[in-house]
C-alpha cells in the first residue's frame, strides 16, 4: 500500500511540475512592456525649454492593443539611483515638468506605444556643471520588465571652460604642510603643447614621496607615458599625445591600498600598495622648482586642478572631470586656473585662489626663496571637451 501511496504523490508532484514548467514557460513568452534605455541623456544649453518623447515598447508583438501610462516620480527615486550608482544627481522640480498626456496604446500588430511629449520648463535655471535627474515611471495592466519600467532623464548643462592656465615652463607652489595624508586624489585637465627636453613634465605633487607627471625617460618610462612616482610608482599603457585635452587623476585609498590611474575618467593602470600615509610638503604644480636633479616642468595648459584627502570613486572622477562642487567633502585644494582667481597679496606676491575655500592659495611661480610673479592665461576659441 505504501507503494501505490509513493507512486500517487510521485506522479502528483511530476504533474505540479509540469503545470509549473507551462506556467513558467508562457510567463517568459507573454508580451512585456518596459523602456528602451533606463538612461537618457539631454543637454540644456540656452534654451528655456525643451520637448523629449517618451514611448514605452513591448518585448514583442501582441494580438491585442496594450495600454500604458506614464507618470512623473518624486525625488525618493532620485535619492536611490544616487545611493545605488554612486552619483550626486539632483531631483529637477516636477513642477518644471509635464506630459502632454498620460497615457497612450501599443496597437495590435505594433511594439512601440504612440509617442506623447514630456515638457520641461525653466531650464535657464540649471546652473553649468549642475545635473538634475526626473525619473518617469510606465504602468500597464500587461506585465513590465522590472527595473525597465522607469526610465531616468538625465539633464546637464555642460560647463564651458574657455580660459585656462598656461603653465609652460612656470609653476604654482601649493603651502601643503607636513601633516600625513593617508587616501587621497590628484585631478587636473591638461593639454601638452610640447614635450619636455629631459622626458619628464610634472603635473603635480611632492618629488620623491608622490608625484603625478608624464614621462621618466631617464628611468626607462618614455615620454608620453603617465605616471605616479615616489617610494613606489607605475605608468599607463595608453600614450598622451600633444594639442588634446585630457582629465588625468590618480586615487590611492588607503585602508585596501589600492592605487589607481585615470585617464579621461577611465581606468588606466592601477597597483596595490602598503604606504601608510605621506608627507606631501613642498608641493608643486608644474615644475618643481629649484630641485637639483631638475625642474622637470610641464610645457601646455592647465585647467580645474584639485588635490583630496579621500580616494574618489571611478563614478566621481568621470562625473567632475570639467567642475565640481567647491564644498565637496574631502576636497583639500581647488584651482580653476580660469583668470579670475589670480590675485596680489598684501605682500605684492601673486597668488591663485583655492576655490575649496580652505585657505591653500598657491604662490604663482613661487620657488623656494620666494620669488613670484603672475601666472598667464589662455583664452580658447572653443570649450574644453573631454570625449
Amino acid at each position: 500500500m505504501n507503494k501505490h501511496i509513493l507512486k500517487y504523490v510521485a506522479v502528483c508532484l511530476a504533474a505540479l511540475s509540469l503545470a509549473a514548467c507551462n506556467d513558467s514557460e508562457s510567463d517568459l513568452l507573454e508580451p512585456k512592456v518596459y523602456f528602451d534605455s533606463k538612461e537618457s541623456k539631454l543637454v540644456v544649453e540656452d534654451q528655456e525649454s525643451m520637448d523629449y518623447d517618451l514611448s514605452a515598447r513591448l518585448s514583442k508583438q501582441n494580438d491585442a492593443d496594450v495600454n500604458v501610462s506614464y507618470s512623473i516620480l518624486d525625488s525618493k527615486y532620485v535619492d536611490e539611483y544616487n545611493k545605488k550608482n554612486g552619483t550626486n544627481y539632483e531631483a529637477f522640480d516636477a513642477n518644471n515638468a509635464s506630459l502632454s498626456t498620460t497615457s497612450a496604446t501599443i496597437e495590435k500588430g505594433k511594439v512601440y506605444a504612440g509617442k506623447i511629449k514630456l515638457h520641461l520648463t525653466n531650464l535657464g535655471a540649471i546652473e553649468e556643471g549642475k545635473t538634475f535627474l526626473l525619473p518617469v515611471r510606465v504602468q500597464s495592466s500587461q506585465p513590465v520588465i522590472e527595473g525597465t519600467d522607469i526610465v531616468y532623464i538625465v539633464l546637464n548643462k555642460p560647463v564651458r571652460i574657455l580660459t585656462v592656465g598656461k603653465i609652460n615652463n612656470t609653476h604654482i607652489k601649493v603651502p601643503v604642510t607636513s601633516q600625513p595624508v593617508k587616501s587621497l586624489t590628484y585631478e587636473a585637465l591638461i593639454y601638452i603643447d610640447q614635450w619636455g627636453w629631459n622626458g619628464n613634465m610634472t603635473i603635480m605633487g611632492r618629488e620623491g614621496t608622490l608625484i603625478l607627471r608624464i614621462g621618466d625617460t631617464g628611468g626607462g618610462i618614455d615620454r608620453d607615458l603617465l605616471q605616479i612616482a615616489g617610494s613606489k610608482h607605475f605608468y599607463t599603457q595608453q600614450r598622451l599625445t600633444t594639442d588634446k585635452w585630457y582629465h588625468v587623476a590618480f586615487t590611492y585609498d588607503q585602508p585596501t591600498g589600492r592605487a589607481v590611474l585615470y585617464i579621461d575618467g577611465e581606468k588606466a593602470a592601477e597597483s596595490v600598495w602598503d604606504t601608510p600615509q605621506f608627507d606631501l610638503s613642498d608641493f608643486f604644480i608644474g615644475k618643481v622648482a629649484g630641485f637639483m636633479w631638475g625642474e622637470r616642468p610641464f610645457y601646455g595648459k592647465m585647467s580645474e586642478v584639485r588635490m583630496w584627502t579621500v580616494a574618489r570613486t571611478a563614478n566621481q572622477i568621470k562625473q567632475g572631470m570639467l567642475n565640481v562642487d567647491p564644498a565637496s567633502d574631502g576636497l583639500f585644494f581647488y584651482y580653476k586656473l580660469n583668470g579670475t582667481d589670480q590675485y596680489q597679496g598684501d605682500d605684492n606676491k601673486w597668488y591663485i585662489r583655492d576655490a575649496s575655500g580652505h585657505g591653500m592659495n598657491g604662490l604663482a611661480n613661487g620657488n623656494k626663496y620666494g620669488e613670484t610673479y603672475k601666472l598667464g592665461f589662455s583664452s580658447l576659441d572653443t570649450p574644453i571637451a573631454i570625449n
